[in-house]
This record gives structure tokens, C-alpha cells and sequence, in this order.
């Protein structure tokens, strides 16, 4: 079954078939309708590359991230699809981790749009959007927002977040605190921006200190030994702070292995919200971040561009803290 014959069956002309597949509300209603009942009874695909030839689009969109072995970035695609398949658009997925000159060799013609998120930008992030000539819409960079008002941007009150997590374990009577970080050669502006907020409680807090060191968001072995380090150290941390609910399963396993009870003598936090995490043992206390949401409302802004909207969106979620059993929960968080 082809084009033309859907044609044939409509009693309409290919263009009235090829306009109602790629540009729908430009058909009136009721030829519409007869033409999808056609297409659907006769389980006509169209050609997309035909498409892309006569309507200049892929119906295709690009979404860029590190990697997929961080359960965040899978749950931030997952956002992504959900919207794309319902606009009758698919989604290409870029890794970028261990790829040499990505954006030098990326072809800006294989997608009408661009997602990218946690992206290791390393110049600024002007530099590299001012080569992009697609539509494109960021994620978690809230540097952008600030340097560039016209980028539009989704993104979490990630600092808050930090910030409402320490608090709490200082709260819950901790004074020697276990940070640990991402990956030891990341230098994106999310991780100097969390890195900042840590710097600046302990500032507020004298009485507190801390020793730090980095975990990977993806290797659970390297978060292990980070925190391996952590309970070695001369004066050990009673409370842990990891930057990524990843990194804190893997210091889960490292205070486990070393006999050390949670919460009873270390208390831990994570950031994010995995869906795992309410089925760790113990059940991991985290900072929720609403993940498929940012995909999602990425995809839909996106989309709004590509179909000409020319409004700049900065949309900023909050972030909740989330408690269950890695935490001694003697203080009720100022969220409840």
C-alpha cells in the first residue's frame, strides 16, 4: 500500500493525504478523519524518508545526554518520548560520553530539534548554541538561564535542594559530614553550582565541617570506595551527603560492607529520586526531583518552537525532600 493508492481510496489527491499526515490542521476535519480511518484500516506507514524529501523535516528529534547508566537521564528520556510519540514525533538519542569533538561531528540535519541535558559543557554555553541552527531547548542548566535569557531552559532549584539536604542532617544533630561528589573530572556547571552551596553552609556553620570525596554517577564500585575513604578517615563522618542517589547506593554498599549501621551511625541523603531508591535496604532519603517532568515539558517546549513559537520558556521546579530510612528522622523537614 502506497500514498498514491490511499489517495485512490479517499477520493482525494496525494497532496491532501501527504498534508494530512504532516500538517493535519491544515485539512478540514472530516477529510482528515476519512483519510486516517483509510490509513489506519490499511496499516499505512508512511515513507519517512519520502517525508523528509517533500516537507523538509525529519519528525525527528534529537535528545543529547552523557549517558544512559544514570537512571536520571533514562527517566528524563522516558519524559521526552512520552510527549514525541503522542506529537507523532520519534526520538534519536545522542551519548556523548567518550565521544571525541561530538558537537563538531554532529549533523544538525538528521533532527528538526535538539534536547540536551548534563551535557560536560566546558566553554560557554553560548559558544556552542550559537553554531546550532534547529531549534533547541535545555535541560538543568541554569547557567543559561542566567547568562542568556533567550535560551529556554528546564531545570530544577537544584542549590535548594542541596541546601534543604544538609540542613536537615545538621538538624538531626550532625556535625561531621561525608560529601561526595560526582565524577572527579566533572566540571559542569551543576556540579561547581551544588559544590558552591556546600561550601557556603559550612561557612554559616562553624560548628560543622566537612571531608569530601568523588563518587561517579554511573560506576557503583567507584562511589564504594569513595565512601571507603570517607569511613577511613581519622575523625569519620556521621552523615553523608552524595550528589546523586547513584553515587549513595554505591556508599550504601561500602557502609554495609564496613559493618556500620544506617541510620544508627551514619545518616545518608541522596539526590534525585530514583525509583529504586524506596527499595534499597535501607530505603534511601533523597531529594526528589520531578525527572520525567523535565523531559516532558523539554519535548513540549521544543515542539512549540518547531511549530513557530518564538516565546522564550524558563520553567523551574521545585524540589522536595523525600525521607524514609537512611535518616534517623528526629526533625520533621520544613516541607511538611
Amino acid at each position: 500500500m502506497n500514498i498514491k493508492e490511499i489517495a485512490s481510496l479517499c477520493g482525494v489527491s496525494v497532496a491532501t493525504v501527504s498534508r494530512c499526515i504532516n500538517q493535519p490542521d491544515k485539512v478540514a476535519a472530516p477529510t482528515r478523519e476519512k483519510i486516517m480511518r483509510i490509513i489506519e484500516k490499511k496499516d499505512y506507514v508512511p515513507n519517512p524518508s519520502a517525508r523528509s524529501l517533500s516537507t523538509g523535516t525529519t519528525r525527528t528529534i534529537g535528545c543529547v545526554v552523557p549517558n544512559l547508566g544514570n537512571i536520571y537521564f533514562t527517566e528524563l528520556v522516558h519524559g521526552c518520548q512520552e510527549i514525541l510519540n503522542k506529537l507523532g514525533y520519534h526520538l534519536l538519542i545522542y551519548k556523548t560520553e567518550g565521544e571525541t569533538d561530538f558537537w563538531g561531528k554532529f549533523n544538525q540535519r538528521a533532527v528538526d530539534g535538539l534536547i540536551f541535558s548534563g551535557i560536560d559543557i566546558k566553554e560557554d554555553i553560548k559558544s556552542l548554541t550559537s553554531t546550532l541552527t534547529i531549534p533547541y531547548v535545555v535541560i538543568d542548566h541554569a547557567d543559561a538561564l542566567k547568562k542568556h535569557p533567550k535560551i529556554s531552559t528546564v531545570y530544577i532549584d537544584d542549590e535548594a535542594g542541596v541546601g534543604m539536604a544538609l540542613e536537615y542532617l545538621y538538624l538531626e544533630g550532625n556535625r561531621r559530614f561525608g560529601i561526595l561528589l560526582g565524577n572527579d573530572t566533572d566540571d559542569t556547571p551543576l556540579a561547581a553550582r551544588r559544590f558552591k552551596v556546600v561550601e557556603n553552609f559550612f561557612k554559616a556553620h562553624p560548628d560543622a565541617s566537612y571531608i569530601s570525596e568523588h563518587g561517579n554517577y554511573v560506576d557503583l564500585q567507584v562511589s564504594k570506595e569513595a565512601c571507603d575513604k570517607l569511613m577511613a578517615h581519622p575523625e569519620r563522618p556521621t552523615a553523608i551527603f552524595a550528589f546523586s542517589d547513584m553515587i549513595a547506593a554505591g556508599a550504601l554498599r561500602s557502609l554495609y560492607e564496613n559493618r556500620i549501621k544506617v541510620p544508627e551511625e551514619v545518616e545518608i541523603i541522596g539526590f534525585d529520586d530514583i525509583p529504586m531508591c524506596a527499595f534499597f535496604t535501607p530505603a534511601l532519603t533523597t531529594i526528589s526531583a520531578p525527572n520525567y517532568d523535565l523531559g516532558a515539558t523539554a519535548a513540549q517546549i521544543l515542539i512549540d518552537k518547531i511549530n513557530g513559537t518564538d516565546e522564550v520558556k524558563h520553567v523551574l521546579y521545585p524540589v522536595e525532600i523525600m525521607i524514609r530510612e537512611t535518616t534517623m528522622n528526629k526533625v520533621k523537614p520544613a516541607n511538611e
